[in-house]
């Protein structure tokens, strides 16, 4: 599968997830809900969806992928086509307010799913634990990231610590490519 593909991937995916964040509170709650704090139930469902549908998508790549070292770099490609919806859509709503948020969103749905394409490429079939393990952690990832944003908590400081993260993480998947890592 080529990269734009996976890029292209990653943006539906993110449609199919922003159709699921509306609906749910539409179906269980009978109205539209906006979130008000990062412990809202809305913010948290939107969370659990998001990194559901990129892990499920990201096993589901690497169950094609001709080349399992590839996958790493696939859920890159992946994230950055997830990432792009988001900050598509908040462009959009004219939310111009503070543009390192934008690369907040840019890092931390990239550095989420290389999270799970390093899990991926690095196992040859799905644990339920190690799947439930890795999950937990795209999750607190991406609360730590929101409970940023909602508390205003230096936008420099939380993208300097995510690009950090995804500078380590891309150094891991460059050496698990050049089979310097097991």
């Amino acid at each position: 599968m080529g990269k734009i593909k996976i890029f292209i991937f990653g943006i539906l995916t993110a449609l199919a997830a922003l159709v699921f964040e509306n609906l749910i509170p539409i179906i269980f709650l009978k109205t539209a809900v906006e979130a008000t704090s990062p412990f809202d139930v809305y913010l948290l469902t939107a969370i659990l969806i998001e990194e559901l549908l990129k892990l499920i998508s990201i096993w589901k790549i690497s169950r094609i992928s001709e080349n399992q070292k590839n996958i790493f770099w696939l859920a890159v490609f992946f994230g950055l086509g997830f990432a792009f919806v988001e900050i598509f859509l908040n462009i959009l709503n004219f939310n111009l307010e503070f543009v390192l948020n934008y690369f907040g969103l840019f890092l931390i749905h990239t550095f989420t799913s290389t999270i799970y394409g390093l899990y991926f490429s690095k196992k040859e079939s799905f644990s339920v634990l190690g799947g439930l393990a890795i999950f937990a952690l795209g999750c607190f990832s991406h609360f730590l990231f929101n409970f940023s944003v909602f508390f205003d908590i230096s936008p420099i400081l939380t993208n300097s610590i995510l690009a950090i993260f995804l500078l380590i993480m891309g150094k891991i998947g460059f050496l698990a490519k050049k089979k310097k890592l097991n």
